[in-house]
């Protein structure tokens, strides 16, 4: 640990010399302001204008860019970063209570993708390496670059893609800007009207020498989702009813979920940048961000037994559609949370034209998410003895089910009973060094180099209730009964009304704190077959959360080298461009956590040829060291066929490293045979999977404003997680053991290969009124084939999907209106599993409309529409009819007016 606090302030250290050194060097080249250049600035606003200016990023890019940029100053296209990234070709979003938290990209899921602010990388509250968006509010945000070919100065962790989302700065403009607005956001699920305010103000200062800019956004949102949920449908080949029917698909459970929720979101930036002459400029710039998510859900659970199914129906899948159940219960179930996610971020960054030919950059930053789940979720279930009926036959999205309803005076007996949760801190520390030299020697023309470190420790504890005391009022001889006055119905008044079926409405409900309270007193402890038991536990933390001891957290430093060489000419009057470079990468991780350890192997008594494990009787820590390093080279060349064709290839290698929770150093080792030894546990010498990339495409931008492009790329990824036995030896004072370990492991090789097209085309020659007209579409085709296809069925990637985009709009004078049309095919969202088959996402189609109204040059009012059609997020198993859940968030509207000075 002392090396590595050695290393962290040796490499700090010269970076504050090389500030001082910048410092000195502004002092010595100050430029009279007489000299200082005077630039008059003109800003274009609007739909076109943010178009125009993603369309140009996209042209001038070295390698495959697609961009998104701010219609204007604190005006972003969507509410949500992710709902606008997923118009991009290629993107498609995963969401949280109906907004936009994760993306994919080429069907490279959420922890393939690396997303950056300004150039950094940000913690995230993921519990991983994808970065939740739902915590960044969408008007701090001036733009974002989706680069989808690697380049050796882009900061290496993505297969998929990198996202650079910018936030404004005060010298991006001269003197005064202030913008505010507020909206109501209603949500039709609730009916209920929610309050939203962002504002930015900036100012520069000594003729735009010196910049101060502030910014800040306030976000509440009260809704509900509605869900019919199955977990899983397993094979079994148990008798149903007396009967053999062979291999059954039979359903675990069905669930009526009704989720009440409050979203809130405060969050704002501070910016000061300094300008002491024409050459150099320091910024720093610092975000906070908290995000409290408290629900509420309301469950109506069913549990299906094989043994207590009478009269079964199935269907042509062999898939259980109907039964009667019988010598069952008939529950309620409800689940509460109050959680918070926090972000901060900071920066200082001086950038230095040095001379004509050489610019610098220093970069430090640091940033720090923290998930908190409060006193934990509850999970608590209250029933009486019942029966019901089951049924799917008539083919509706929600199943009918007949049982006797909960009634005034009907008594309601204790059931599980637990609090959990997980805290997540996520820490980042970075330091940047960039160069860029011109040179003029031939078709060389620009050299970039730099160097780049990471300091980077992901910390995950689980804690819950303490064992056995979640069950113990459960599994009681005698159940024990609830005072009615806690137990009231509740009504899900229009439950999962977009969708077909008949659900009931009405079931009994109570609030988790009044249960854990009752269950907490004497006279609930007193009816238990244990009562001294519960005493004990409750001594020491009750219906509490205890952290689980088999916490961990895994390190990750990073240093990384890198150069890039920049060639032009001209063939045939065409003129091209290259780009070729290579990155060096050294990775040094440090997995530690707390485990029972493994003492001894002892001869067993009872069982000639086995032994018996001897563990610890606490837990003790372990710690594990890992080390690797890749080189990543990158070409990416452009060819201008004509002035409006654009040619690109590009061929790269990419890594993106394992997630967390599978570089815990944790192991457990079983008993047994001699030569028949198992253990499991995680895998912290796990190495990255490691890509190579091929991309091409064609682009022509025949007018202003407008394009179209075709893009074709493959990805050969190696080192893709499996689960794979490995021989382990372990050596005891009773000897040296040999052991099948169930890990995972670097094991498979996955190939996904896809084209993509896109068009955006302003309708300018139209004759006025409709020359405001404007069309953008694209869609992404993807296929892949894996190594771990089972049986010769070639599975999906996790997450591929194709994609469709079709966004029509309107600006002329002070008149905006857009509407957007976003569609992601079905995807695999889990692979099969011994006992069951696949999960797949079903197609999932989404339209968002949006307007606005200039009143005059300073205030403009605006509205938007989100899921107006009211579209169904449907889950389901291998067959169609095998629905797993069908959840309905609902269309939410806003209306609002802004204003700019």
């Amino acid at each position: 640990m002392a090396k590595n606090n050695n290393m962290k302030l040796n490499y700090l250290s010269m970076l504050v010399m090389f500030n001082l050194g910048v410092i000195g060097a502004v002092n010595a080249n100050e430029t009279p302001k007489d000299e200082q250049e005077e630039i008059e600035t003109i800003t274009v606003t609007g739909i076109q204008a943010s178009l125009v200016k993603s369309m140009d990023i996209k042209r001038s890019s070295d390698g495959v860019v697609d961009a998104i940029a701010a219609e204007d100053i604190g005006k972003f296209p969507d509410q949500n970063v992710a709902e606008s990234l997923q118009r991009i070709t290629g993107v498609s979003i995963d969401r949280s209570g109906g907004e936009g938290q994760l993306i994919t990209v080429r069907g490279m899921g959420p922890e393939f993708n690396s997303v950056l602010l300004n150039g950094r990388t940000l913690a995230t509250t993921s519990g991983g390496r994808a970065f939740s968006f739902d915590i960044l509010a969408s008007e701090l945000i001036n733009g974002a670059d989706v680069h989808k070919t690697q380049s050796a100065a882009l900061q290496e962790g993505a297969i998929g893609a990198t996202v650079d989302i910018s936030t404004v700065k005060p010298l991006d403009f001269s003197g005064f800007k202030a913008v505010g607005s507020v909206k109501g956001l209603y949500d039709d699920m609730t009916s209920k009207l929610s309050p939203q305010f962002s504002g930015l103000i900036s100012n520069t200062f000594n003729d735009d020498s010196f910049g101060v800019l502030a910014s800040f956004s306030h976000y509440k949102r009260e809704s509900r989702y509605d869900q019919a949920n199955t977990a899983y449908y397993y094979k079994t080949e148990a008798d149903l009813d007396g009967q053999n029917y062979g291999e059954v698909y039979f359903p675990q459970n069905y669930d009526q979920i009704a989720q009440t929720e409050t979203r809130e979101r405060n969050s704002g930036t501070l910016v000061l940048q300094f300008k002491p002459n024409k050459d150099v400029t320091i910024t720093a710039d610092a975000l906070y961000s908290d995000y409290n998510v408290q629900y509420r859900q309301d469950v109506f659970p069913m549990w299906f037994e094989t043994g207590k199914v009478r009269n079964p129906v199935l269907d042509e899948s062999n898939t259980l559609v109907k039964g009667h159940f019988v010598n069952s219960f008939i529950e309620t179930l409800v689940r509460q949370s109050d959680a918070d996610n926090t972000l901060k971020a900071f920066g200082l960054n001086f950038d230095w034209q040095i001379n004509d030919n050489w610019n610098m950059s220093a970069d430090l930053n640091t940033s720090k998410a923290e998930h908190d789940p409060g006193k934990g979720w509850s999970d608590v279930v209250a029933g009486r003895p019942g029966e019901f009926t089951y049924d799917r036959t008539s083919g509706d999205l929600v199943p009918t089910m007949t049982f006797e309803n909960f009634k005034e005076g009907d008594v309601l007996t204790a059931g599980w009973a637990s609090l959990q949760g997980t805290r997540v801190e996520d820490e980042v520390l970075e330091a940047k060094l960039d160069n860029n030299y011109v040179v003029d020697f031939g078709a060389l023309v620009d050299i970039g180099f730099g160097v780049h470190y990471s300091d980077r420790t992901l910390g995950s504890t689980y804690g819950e209730t303490e064992n056995p005391l979640p069950w113990i009022y459960a599994d009681n001889s005698t159940r024990i009964p609830l005072p009615s006055d806690m137990l009231w119905t509740y009504d899900a008044d229009g439950f999962l009304s977009g969708g077909s079926g008949n659900p009931t409405e009405f079931w009994p409900t109570l609030n988790s704190d009044d249960l854990f309270a009752f269950l907490s007193t004497e006279e609930a402890i007193s009816q238990l077959d244990d009562p001294d038991l519960v005493r004990d536990i409750f001594s020491r933390a009750g219906f509490g959360v205890v952290d689980d001891p088999t916490a961990y957290e895994v390190n990750e430093e990073l240093i990384s080298l890198y150069t890039d060489f920049y060639f032009e000419g001209e063939v045939n009057q065409m003129p091209w461009s290259l780009v070729a470079g290579v990155r060096y990468v050294k990775t040094d991780s440090t997995s530690k956590g707390n485990q029972v350890a493994l003492l001894d192997l002892i001869p067993s008594n009872e069982k000639p040829g086995e032994v018996r494990a001897i563990t610890s009787d606490d837990y003790v820590a372990v710690s594990v060291n890992h080390s690797y390093s890749d080189l990543l080279p990158s070409l990416n060349g452009r060819l201008e066929i004509t002035e409006d064709l654009v040619a690109r290839l590009a061929w790269s290698k990419s890594l993106t490293r394992p997630e967390l929770s599978e570089m815990s150093p944790l192991s457990s080792y079983g008993d047994g045979p001699t030569d028949q030894l198992f253990g499991s546990g995680s895998n912290p010498k796990l190495n990255p999977f490691e890509s190579t990339n091929f991309d091409f495409s064609l682009e022509w931008y025949y007018q202003e404003g407008s394009y179209a492009a075709i893009a074709g790329f493959t990805k050969d990824v190696e080192g893709y997680l499996g689960s794979g036995e490995t021989d382990e030896t372990v050596t005891v004072p009773g000897g040296t053991f040999n052991y099948k370990m169930s890990r995972p492991i670097n094991e498979d090789s996955t190939k996904i290969e896809g084209f993509e097209l896109a068009v955006q085309h302003m309708f300018s020659s139209l004759p006025a009124p409709f020359d405001g007209l404007g069309v953008i579409a694209n869609m992404t085709f993807v296929d892949s084939e894996s190594s771990a296809d089972e049986g010769g069925e070639k599975l999906p990637l996790i997450g591929l999907s194709d994609s469709q985009n079709l966004i029509l709009f309107y600006e002329k004078d002070a008149f905006q209106f857009r509407v957007a049309y976003n569609n992601r095919d079905r995807f695999m969202q889990s692979k099969p599993r011994s006992w069951r088959d696949g999960h797949y996402v079903d197609d999932y189609k989404q339209v968002d409309i949006s307007g606005s109204y200039d009143i005059n040059e300073h205030f403009t009012v605006f509205f938007e529409g989100i899921n107006v059609t009211n579209e169904l997020y449907i889950k389901n198993a291998e067959y169609a009819n095998q629905t797993l859940t069908v959840t309905e968030t609902g269309p939410r509207y806003s209306l609002g007016i802004r204003g700019k000075f």
